[in-house]
């Protein structure tokens, strides 16, 4: 049987909430993603914490960028920057985030993506 990863589920809520968010500000054009952001920086440091810690045997390169993406986080929080952290979020932890998503995850997002699409149509 395979072995259940611990951080498997709060990887899928980090990832959701970073998608939510984007698409949100999208949408709504509203000029609060550095504030709606902030209460994921708790999981985003216990994500990047555990990553650092458990993940081992990849490039060095892997690890330094994984910290420049934090940076850009902490920078954006400071300059209150909308671009650099949704750039952060969605080019950078997300990147990482779906390292550890299966598949059938995506599968299962799509279906529920699309089939809601259709509902809108008809």
């Amino acid at each position: 049987m395979e072995e259940k990863n611990p951080m498997e589920e709060k990887i899928k809520e980090l990832y959701e909430s970073i998608s939510f968010l984007g698409f949100n500000a999208t949408y709504s054009r509203n000029n609060t993603y550095v504030e709606n952001c902030r209460e994921l920086v708790p999981k985003i440091q216990e994500f990047a914490q555990w990553f650092l810690t458990n993940i081992t045997g990849l490039e060095e390169g892997i690890y330094q960028n994984l910290a420049d993406i934090l940076r850009d986080c902490e920078t954006a929080l400071r300059e209150h920057d909308n671009v650099l952290m949704m750039d952060a979020l969605e080019q950078g932890i997300a990147g990482y985030l779906e390292m550890f998503l299966s598949e059938e995850y995506f599968r299962e997002k799509e279906k529920v993506y699309v089939g809601k699409a259709k509902e809108q149509e008809s």
